[in-house]
């Protein structure tokens, strides 16, 4: 399997990181970032592990963080589309490709 994270997703993570950093310390910055790279392990792993949404994409809630993965499969591929505060309006992302 291969995963392939979205620009905007990336700049989402990027966002949430220098938050998470700015406002709880670098530590809890660090878990998140652990925390996402885990869970795209798992993803490589066991691709169907998320909920169903919309349009062909799955779910994946991040433990421990109100932040969740959103990804399509593709054959032998895996697209992060977006990594979602879970308290944002959902389906902003349903364009992504």
């Amino acid at each position: 399997m291969q995963l392939i994270v979205h620009p905007a997703a990336r700049r989402e993570l990027d966002a949430a990181l220098e938050w998470s950093k700015a406002t709880f310390g670098r530590r809890t910055a660090a878990r998140m970032q652990r925390r996402f790279e885990q869970a795209g392990r798992m993803l490589m792993r066991e691709p169907a592990i998320g909920t169903s949404a919309s349009r062909g994409a799955r779910k994946l809630p991040l433990s421990s963080f109100p932040f969740t993965l959103v990804y399509r499969v593709e054959g032998s591929v895996i697209h992060v589309l977006a990594l979602m505060h879970q308290s944002r309006e959902p389906g902003y992302w349903v364009d992504r490709t």
